[in-house]
Formats: structure tokens, C-alpha cells, sequence
């Protein structure tokens, strides 16, 4: 037991990000469908691993056990076609070795027996970073005042980064002979970091002639936002077994706020930018911290249902996920931070960072077959649909704290091998998700005074890719 549990504190030690979806409930590997997973079920699957997605199947586990699983290595690709203008693609890659999951079970046992299952987990929700510049001489401003093409410099910068760290506890026991009941609390830590950079530069043909220097067009905006969450959500299981069907069923409640904590800060500038006789120039910044933050999670509704075949089974699963109107991640204080001899204007509308989400319907279905006396193969397909919906939205105001506006669709693929003290599992996870409704940050195609040299942002094609390594270890104490 005490080498375990060193393990454990070795494991939470090395616990690191790679990306994965923020608009997505569903990842590539640890969810109602991830049927590779040791316990990544609702319904009963026969597995020898620890199971923890439906409390209630806690009941069927006889013997203690410890389980470590992970993403040993994980690639991932995000691609926005045109994410900035026409060949200006933004790209976000990366590779890591990540432990992400370590669960364990104690079983009770007695007249009524009971067991008792607890875990830690790591998603990395979110690893994105890109940047794109377009440099060139085109016509930007009007030719009244600046006659021909223009010297234009802009640049974009996007980063996001979104951890979750999480303890669960659950419990389970038999009803009868074919019901089976169990509850969970689970403790949630959520960090973000969001940075959103954009600079437009113009410079005026004045032909001034001499040691002069042309006047510049400059829109410049610079927002990080920051927080921490952590909050408690509860579910309950119930699961039925008639012979060869079984059958589950999971609710789990909403996010409870416990705390949170979050910083702002922004940078806007505008100079020299005309608007038939009048000029623009705006200062505008500001610093806020220890803000309220708060992170949501929608009510959701699990099924589960496994049939036994002669070598296997065939496992389907499903979950509902409730719609979320808009709230605000962070909500800025209401001060002024318009520089100059300007009236007051308050912060809360254009410095918000908010979310919205819309209903969402995942399906998977799995398989397993006996390859060997002790080798067990497995497949599993199931789909990952996104719940970020800009339309949700009462305005543009603000930022909205998703970068995944795309379905994602994945397989995993595997084995298992069994022997009497342990499990090894090992299988590839693989991801794929497109849209070409992906709205672009930033045009530099088309900047000019009417658009402050932001352009006019319209759809385009975004792409995300992951390959995956798991291996799981299950140790039977």
C-alpha cells in the first residue's frame, strides 16, 4: 500500500498540460463512451478495472484494486484556415508526456457490502497558442489624405490555456440481486489563462519630403483575463442486470460555486484614425484584480447499456447535456478606464469574459472480443459535439472564453491483458473534428478607417487532429 501511494504523490507531481477541446464535454479518452478506459462506463462491462463515470458499479467490484492510466504520449493539431486573412493560417501544435488518471478501490465487505472508490484526475482542457503578421504595401486609408498604397504592418496573437484538476469519491452497493445503487462528490479546481493581442499599422502617404517622419494609423487591443475556480458537483448511479443485458443510468448535478478568484487587464489604442473630418485617438486601460469568478456546468443525464456476447459485448452510452444562457466568467468592476478629458465610461460591457452554451446530445458505442484466454481486444466510436453557439450571446460585447467552435469525433482502439495480480492496458486514441462556420478573430484583408484597421472578419475552415498513446496499469491488492 505505501508504495501506491507514493506512486500517487509522484504522479500529481508530474501533471502537465496538452491541449484538448474547450467547447467539448467529452475527451478523447475519459468518458461515458471511452470503453478502452478502465471504468469509463456506465453500464456494466465485466471490466477488472476501477470504475468511476457510474458510482453505482462500484457494487461489483470485489476486490480492492488500484489503477494508473494516462495519454503517455499525445499529439495535437488545431488548424484555422485563413484564421487572419486570405493565407494567413493559424496554428497550434504540440506534444507531451502526460500521466492523467489514478483511481483505487476498498471494498467493505460484511452482512451488506459495500465499496468505496476514489480517484484523481487531470484534464488538460486547452493548449493554444498561434500568431500571424501580415506585412505589405496595399491601399488602406482613404486617398484623400493619403493618395496610394500604404506601408502595413499588423499582427495577431492568441493564447489559451485551460487546466482541470479533480478528486472524486464515490460509493456503491447492491440493492438486490439485480439493482445496484452509488453516489459521488466530486471536488473541482479549474485554472485559465486567456490572452487575445491584435496591432494594425498604417503609415500615411504624405510626401512631405525632408527629414520628416509620416504619421501613423494605429489601432492596437491587448486583453489577458486570469482565474482560478474550484467548486463540488454531485451525481448518482443506478444500474440493472437481467442475464445478459445491463443496464445504467447517471445524473449529475450542476457545479457548485466554492471559490474563485480572477485578474483583468487591457490595453486599447486608437491614433490618427479619420472619420470623414474628424480624427480618432483613444487610450484606454486598466488593471483589475481579485475578482469574482465563476465556471458552470450544466445539469446532465447519462445511459448505459452492455449486452454480452458469447466472446465479448457490444456497449452503447449516451448523454444529455442542459442548455447554459450567458454569465459571465468574470465580471469587471464598473470604472472608468478611458484615459483623457473624456466622460466617464464604465468597463463591465467591453471588459467581460462570458459563456453560453446550447444543448448537447453525445453517442458512443463500443466492443470488446476475446482475443486470447487472457487478451481482450477493444473498439469504441463516439462523437464530441460542441456547446459554444456565439448566436447564444446578447451582444458582442465583451470575449467569449471558447477557442473550439468545431465537432470532434473520436476512436479508440486497444487491448487488455489480464493476469491474476494485474491488468495492462494499452490502446491508441485518435480525434478528428472540422467546421466551416469558424468565425475569424481579425481581417487584415480589408482594413481600413471603417473598421478601426480590423477588417471585417467572416467565416473560414478550422481543423483539429490528436493521436494518442494510453496505458493503463491495474493492480489487484
Amino acid at each position: 500500500m505505501s508504495k501506491i501511494f507514493i506512486t500517487f504523490l509522484c504522479l500529481v507531481a508530474l501533471l502537465q498540460g496538452v491541449k484538448a477541446q474547450d467547447a467539448n464535454y467529452w475527451s478523447s479518452s475519459y468518458n461515458p463512451a471511452g470503453f478502452l478506459t478502465p471504468g469509463a462506463v456506465i453500464a456494466f462491462n465485466r471490466d477488472s478495472g476501477v470504475m468511476f463515470l457510474n458510482p453505482a458499479l462500484l457494487a461489483y467490484s470485489t476486490k480492492s484494486s488500484a489503477s494508473i492510466s494516462g495519454s503517455i504520449y499525445q499529439y495535437g493539431n488545431i488548424k484555422i484556415k485563413n484564421g487572419v486573412g486570405t493565407g494567413l493560417n493559424l496554428k497550434s501544435t504540440s506534444a507531451s508526456v502526460i500521466p492523467q488518471m489514478i483511481s483505487a478501490t476498498i471494498t467493505l465487505k460484511g452482512k451488506h457490502p459495500f465499496t468505496v472508490g476514489y480517484a484523481l484526475t487531470h484534464n488538460p482542457v486547452m493548449s493554444y497558442q498561434a500568431t500571424q503578421q501580415r506585412d505589405g504595401r496595399f491601399n488602406v486609408l482613404d486617398d484623400s489624405y493619403s493618395p496610394g498604397n500604404e506601408s502595413f504592418l499588423g499582427q495577431f496573437k492568441r493564447l489559451n490555456s485551460i487546466n482541470e484538476t479533480s478528486g472524486i469519491i464515490s460509493g456503491g452497493f447492491k440493492v438486490s440481486d439485480h439493482f445496484a445503487a452509488g453516489v459521488s462528490a466530486e471536488g473541482q479546481l479549474r485554472k485559465q489563462s486567456f490572452n487575445s493581442d491584435f496591432s494594425s499599422r498604417a503609415l500615411y502617404n504624405t510626401n512631405s519630403g525632408g527629414l520628416s517622419l509620416p504619421s501613423i494609423a494605429n489601432a492596437e487591443e491587448s486583453y489577458l483575463a486570469s482565474y482560478f475556480h474550484a467548486g463540488v458537483r454531485f451525481k448518482g448511479g443506478l444500474s440493472y442486470d437481467a442475464g445478459r443485458s445491463h443496464v445504467g443510468l447517471t445524473i449529475s448535478s450542476p457545479l457548485l460555486h466554492v471559490a474563485g478568484n480572477a485578474n483583468i487587464l487591457s490595453d486599447i489604442v486608437a491614433n490618427n484614425i479619420r472619420f470623414a473630418s474628424d480624427t480618432l485617438n483613444v487610450l484606454a486601460n486598466t488593471r483589475q484584480e481579485k475578482l469574482k469568478a465563476t465556471f458552470k456546468m450544466p445539469v446532465s443525464l447519462g445511459f448505459g447499456y452492455a449486452y454480452d456476447l458469447k466472446n465479448g459485448q457490444i456497449y452503447l452510452a449516451a448523454e444529455y447535456f442542459n442548455k447554459m444562457n450567458e454569465y459571465n466568467l468574470i465580471t469587471p468592476r464598473d470604472e472608468s478606464f478611458i484615459r483623457g478629458d473624456i466622460p466617464d465610461l464604465a468597463t463591465s460591457s467591453s471588459l467581460k469574459f462570458k459563456d453560453a452554451r446550447k444543448s448537447v446530445f453525445n453517442f458512443g458505442i463500443g466492443a470488446s472480443y476475446l482475443l486470447q484466454p487472457d487478451v481482450t481486444g477493444f473498439l469504441s466510436l463516439h462523437t464530441n459535439f460542441s456547446y459554444a453557439d456565439n448566436s447564444l450571446y446578447k451582444d458582442s460585447d465583451g470575449h467569449a472564453s471558447n477557442t473550439a467552435y468545431y465537432n470532434i469525433y473520436h476512436c479508440q482502439v486497444g487491448a487488455n491483458l489480464k493476469k491474476r495480480k494485474f491488468n495492462f492496458r494499452t490502446g491508441l486514441l485518435l480525434s478528428y473534428g472540422a467546421t466551416n462556420k469558424y468565425k475569424q478573430y481579425i481581417n487584415f484583408d480589408d482594413p481600413n478607417e471603417n473598421n478601426v484597421l480590423g477588417g471585417n472578419p467572416i467565416n473560414t475552415n478550422a481543423s483539429y487532429f490528436s493521436v494518442g498513446l494510453m496505458l493503463s496499469y491495474i493492480h489487484n491488492l
